[in-house]
């Protein structure tokens, strides 16, 4: 890694001085993926003119959710596309001072080069420096960074000291191209590299260089409940009797989602019998990370690596032998169907609500509010081997069950959907018809204070309303407005 090029160096400026350079109404891209690798000096200094009194607006693009920006821009933000990760930004977008853009973000590529989300006018990102013939190293996440370098009109680097130096050589850049000439995905396993350890930028474009020294503000994983663990548990239990009777290799690559859940079903797998473990997602967390350094996996293919202190600590000490198992990708490799299929994924995600046919709602509450956007999860789960979702049966005390009659939004399809666990037990949906898809579902997920009631509606959907997918139009979004109104599902 060299410093900054010799003639980009009348370029380095302030946080402030580069800040200026967004103005009202700009579309502002951000590099990062979820709360990793995205940048941190100019952002405050945006959100120090609005406070000023400034008359300051803009519409937020990333490629994933982007860490500690969102809470920072919250209140200059007029759009947001695709996914958020802040309370406040939550606030606002559920009460329209935000509009919200939600987007698959395997599908933002396409949106972006077609001009469906219009130009351009600032791209903002991280890096740890430059490479001899001036390209950019990325940090923590690579995201759709390529991409929204190429299409920015003007472009602002943070060079960020403080990620360890551990991390050059890790990502890998494969840029496929567009359609009709788009190149196919050569990637056979998670660990191979395709691609090349920089991200290429046309530095005429390049206004600013600020310098910085601010490590990654990653979420720290919080204790699971019992219910959780039992989940865990459940999952631990299915998945020794499904790799006894296909995969005498052991399991195939794992794609888990971001969160508390994914960090203790990864942790799980670590404290499992399972050897030679690989990870194909688009954000590795903590968990993932231990599991490379002690060997007991062999390979994970990323968009993005979570920085807590821990992670910190391993790659500055050991990052020259993770990246013989560590790739960082951009995300039109890593949440690309292509691969994803290829390699014959095992896709663990989660969700708010799963009705009686298998059908997820991973994103809004009520069917009404978001929580922070759809994500990757549902191009993983039509896309793989083995798609799993997991989620309590119940929660809030019992007051909220996991399994509604109908669930009044949808991420996931009923058809991408192999196999429902909560920790009341399993419910494989493979081969089976709807209705008794709906059986297996309610009488091994659905908790016991809601069971008798989801049989009591399907048998009357089966006899009053009868078809392939029987529903009581009349009654189908009862318990939500029962939630809505005295606070519990529960009778």
């Amino acid at each position: 890694m060299h410093d900054i090029p010799y003639n980009l160096r009348h370029r380095v400026a302030s946080a402030a001085e580069a800040a200026s350079l967004i103005e009202n109404g700009h579309t502002l891209a951000i590099g990062g993926y979820t709360s990793a690798g995205y940048p941190k000096a100019v952002p405050r200094e945006l959100l120090a003119r609005k406070r000023d009194g400034e008359a300051l607006t803009v519409n937020l693009l990333s490629g994933s959710m982007a860490g500690q920006v969102d809470e920072i821009l919250t209140d200059l933000v007029g759009c947001r596309v695709p996914m958020f990760e802040s309370p406040s930004m939550r606030r606002a977008v559920n009460e329209r001072r935000t509009i919200f853009i939600e987007q698959q973000i395997a599908k933002l590529p396409r949106l972006l080069r077609s001009g469906a989300l219009g130009r351009i006018d600032v791209t903002l990102v991280e890096a740890m420096g430059f490479t001899e013939e001036g390209h950019l190293i990325p940090t923590s996440s690579v995201g759709l960074m390529p991409l929204l370098l190429e299409m920015a009109d003007q472009i602002i680097v943070e060079i960020n000291s403080a990620q360890p130096i551990g991390l050059e050589g890790v990502h890998d850049v494969f840029l496929p191209g567009n359609p009709p000439d788009r190149r196919p995905i050569p990637l056979e396993h998670p660990a191979q590299r395709i691609g090349e350890p920089f991200v290429r930028v046309d530095q005429d474009k390049i206004r600013y260089i600020v310098r910085t020294d601010e490590p990654d503000q990653a979420p720290e994983p919080e204790p699971l409940s019992g219910i959780m663990v039992q989940v865990t548990n459940q999952l631990l239990n299915f998945l020794e009797i499904e790799t006894a009777r296909r995969w005498p290799r052991g399991l195939p690559p794992i794609q888990s989602g971001v969160g508390n859940l994914a960090y203790r079903l990864v942790s799980a797998l670590g404290q499992s019998a399972f050897k030679d473990l690989t990870f194909f997602c688009g954000t590795l967390n903590e968990a993932g990370i231990e599991l490379l350094l002690a060997g007991q996996a062999i390979a994970a293919s990323t968009s993005a690596v979570q920085m807590t202190p821990r992670v910190t600590e391993i790659i500055r000490a050991h990052g020259a032998d993770l990246k013989k198992s560590l790739v960082i990708r951009n995300q039109e490799v890593t949440n690309d169907v292509e691969p994803a299929a290829r390699l014959g994924i095992l896709a663990l995600n989660t969700g708010l609500e799963v009705d009686i046919y298998g059908n997820v709602n991973t994103s809004h509450i009520g069917g009404t509010h978001v929580v922070n956007g759809l994500g990757g999860g549902a191009n993983f789960a039509q896309n793989s081997e083995l798609s799993i979702v997991l989620l309590p049966s119940s929660v809030k005390g019992g007051a909220i069950s996991g399994i509604v009659p109908m669930t009044p939004h949808v991420d996931i399809g009923e058809h991408d959907v192999d196999i429902l666990i909560t920790e009341q037990g399993v419910a494989d949906l493979r081969g089976k018809d709807n209705i008794e898809c709906a059986s297996a579902i309610i009488d091994n997920c659905a908790h016991p204070a809601y069971r008798e009631n989801l049989r009591k509606y399907l048998d009357r959907a089966v006899a009053s309303v009868g078809g392939h997918h029987p529903h009581l139009l009349g009654e189908a979004f009862d318990w939500h407005l029962k939630l809505r109104e005295t606070g519990s599902m529960a009778d």
